[in-house]
């Protein structure tokens, strides 16, 4: 489930891209408009990043390659011609090098922005600050939150992608049991100094993760259902929630719930 620690972790791992001119491919046929490969012909790859759960990779002409992943993308980097799990004319794209070639495969989103159409974007101009960005932001961050709806839930701000880019479900159920916060709580119950320690919480985890290379996420209650909490051994609980059903799990000993509030610090 791609969340911003993977399309961070992947930046990282397509960095020896930048600097050199990639062959650039896009096999499958509903990709033709968009006449990447033309349009970058013998252009120099200057910078790939993460911002919240997107990928950008820019081009000395000013030109940009945005994907988002959302819940079926994957990218699969490695050495050139290796045994792929689905045929390369399957991919959605490719970038490669003599070295290394990263093949995108379901990407949801792919297209080619132009800096004006980047700064206009409908998803990217209302990107709250990054999770793992090194100068995040949890006062403002906090701040946004407050804009929101009166009845949104702790957990609901964490997937607000407004408020904050880059956690998704995964992270959502791990840092609210890091932080002993019932998901069901509303956001109003918290005060300034609360909601934006739980913001700066959830920064410092996606952070240590992504700083210790680990490819798997450090999970102790997500996916277990039924299944004994880590630290108290009650029963783990599960329910859909928000306007989406996503999925959280909680542990009703360690993340008591707590009574709704009029807004604080409002």
């Amino acid at each position: 489930m791609p969340e911003g620690d993977t399309l961070e972790l992947i930046a990282r791992r397509l960095q020896p891209l930048v600097g050199g001119v990639p062959h650039i491919e896009t096999p499958l046929a509903r990709h033709a408009p968009l006449r990447l490969a033309e349009q970058l012909a013998g252009q120099t790859l200057t910078a790939i990043e993460a911002r919240g759960k997107h990928l950008l990779i820019r081009f000395d002409s000013g030109l940009i390659i945005h994907t988002h992943l959302r819940m079926s993308g994957r990218w699969d980097i490695g050495a050139p011609g290796r045994p792929t799990r689905r045929s390369r004319t399957t991919a959605w794209l490719i970038l490669k090098d003599d070295d290394l070639e990263a093949i995108l495969v379901n990407g949801a989103v792919l297209e080619l922005l132009t800096p004006a159409q980047l700064s206009l974007h409908p998803s990217l101009r209302l990107l709250g600050p990054d999770v793992l960005a090194p100068d995040f932001d949890a006062t403002a961050a906090a701040a946004r939150a407050r804009r929101g709806a009166p009845e949104q839930t702790v957990a609901d701000v964490l997937l607000d992608q407004r408020v904050l880019a880059g956690v998704g479900n995964v992270w959502k159920s791990e840092i609210l049991f890091d932080c002993q916060l019932d998901p069901r709580t509303p956001a109003a119950a918290l005060d300034d100094a609360e909601l934006s320690a739980l913001l700066q919480r959830a920064s410092e985890l996606m952070q240590a993760h992504v700083a210790s290379g680990a490819t798997q996420r450090p999970v102790r209650i997500y996916g277990r259902g039924g299944r004994d909490c880590p630290v108290c051994g009650t029963d783990i609980r599960a329910r859909a929630q928000g306007d989406e059903g996503r999925r959280t799990f909680w542990c009703p000993t360690c993340q008591p719930s707590r009574a709704a509030a009029s807004p604080k610090n409002a």
